[in-house]
């Protein structure tokens, strides 16, 4: 069994800007839990005992959450400024205990796939590195990989073009390789043998695993092989698109055992924490997660697919659906949100209108009766004063 693990927590999250002006990514709540806390009890639950978290930007508050709780693992912070995915797993290669094979994962997915699997897996082919993929409906946006019937890997395509996937598909059939072209794509979990530490301190320029590791240990006749992780959850929350559709399969039950954070109440998926008022004529359709000290006052109604953050307040005739609600956020009486994101400290207006895949920075207040059409983003500490079409396209 593989029991250490390094978590690459140090990304600047750019495609979900404005969100990560303010909160680095793997602090984004998803059900109320930020990403990070998902992805520790998830190792966790695979066995992993020594989690090192390898930090860079907004480091300290990433460091101030971890050593705030208790994870039932042992957790280590690494801060060395790394400047890359595998240059990170170098700067904090001496936290891993020598000679043993361990696990990295990125700190931006969510998954619930059988990380023991792979793991097993990874000891009994004896190769010095196990990809874990996913079957996907459309690669582009993902590393791509060409895996052999053996299970072995021929080739990366980091983020490949169109015409990559297919004049290297050609290529491969004129060389009548054993190698086929398929939809599995890099899910940024690996397995790797303790040599792989030894490779990285002597090959300084190898700093990016798609882009540079993989394909130098193919080049250099190392046997690196694949583990599909068939129907297991893998999602990249990389845009808020993506990151919506995660919060509500989580509140589905999707990725189980990962759940929202809180004590579920209801059978049908109502999750609470401490110090929450719920009016007489307030309602609540699941599923929902209400964080500490949430108030909902008459006549308004949440839900369903809502995660409300800690103190938030809606208040009177307000509705909210489909929406992802930070920490210390104000709704006002009668305003309609629906499939939106909502930074804490935001104050949305009186009978305010955010149309669909609208997000709302951090400390933003739209003014009473604002109407935000679909898929604008609103920057940190913006005052809309009047009726917007576009500001950013967050799509």
């Amino acid at each position: 069994m593989i029991r250490t693990a390094v978590v690459l927590a140090g990304g600047k999250g750019t495609r979900l800007k404005p969100l990560t002006y303010i909160t680095p990514k793997p602090l984004v709540p998803v059900g109320n839990l930020p990403l990070l806390g998902h992805v520790i009890r998830f190792l966790s639950f695979n066995g992993v005992k020594r989690v090192i978290v390898a930090v860079n930007y907004l480091a300290e508050k990433i460091i101030d959450y971890l050593s705030s709780r208790k994870w039932g693992v042992e957790v280590i912070i690494c801060d060395e400024k790394p400047l890359d995915t595998a240059d990170a797993v170098r700067r904090c290669s001496h936290f891993i205990p020598e000679g043993e094979p361990f696990f990295v994962i990125m700190g931006d997915v969510l998954t619930n796939a059988n990380l023991r699997a792979v793991g097993s897996y990874h000891l009994r082919k004896g190769a010095i590195a196990t990809v874990a993929l996913k079957p996907v409906d459309n690669p582009l946006e993902y590393g791509l990989v060409l895996v052999d019937q053996n299970g072995t890997i021929d080739l990366f395509l980091e983020k490949p073009f169109s015409l990559e996937i297919y004049m290297m598909s050609i290529a491969y059939h004129h060389k009548k390789s054993k190698s086929f072209y398929s939809n599995l794509v890099n899910t940024g979990m690996y397995a790797f043998s303790y040599e792989i530490v030894d490779i990285l301190k002597d090959e300084y320029f190898l700093m990016d695993f798609g882009r540079h590791v993989f394909p130098f240990l193919l080049e250099t006749g190392k046997t690196v092989v694949a583990w599909d992780v068939g129907n297991a959850y893998w999602k990249d929350l990389g845009r808020p698109p993506k990151y919506l559709e995660a919060n509500r399969d989580v509140l589905d039950r999707m990725v189980e055992p990962l759940q929202p954070k809180g004590e579920l109440v209801d059978p049908l998926g109502i999750w609470t924490g401490y110090d929450i008022v719920l009016d007489d004529d307030c309602v609540v359709i699941p599923p929902v997660v209400l964080g500490d000290g949430v108030r909902i006052h008459k006549g308004a109604v949440v839900g369903p697919y809502v995660s409300l953050g800690e103190n938030t307040e809606v208040r009177p005739g307000a509705k909210v659906k489909n929406s992802v609600i930070w920490d210390n956020v104000t709704i006002g009486a009668d305003a309609v949100l629906n499939g939106c994101i909502v930074a804490s400290g935001a104050v949305i207006g009186r009978g305010a209108v955010l149309g669909y895949n609208t997000v709302i920075g951090h400390y933003s207040i739209i003014k009473d009766g604002v109407k935000v059409k679909e898929g604008v983003v609103v920057e940190p500490n913006t005052h809309l004063t009047e009726t917007v079409k576009v500001i950013i396209d967050a799509k």
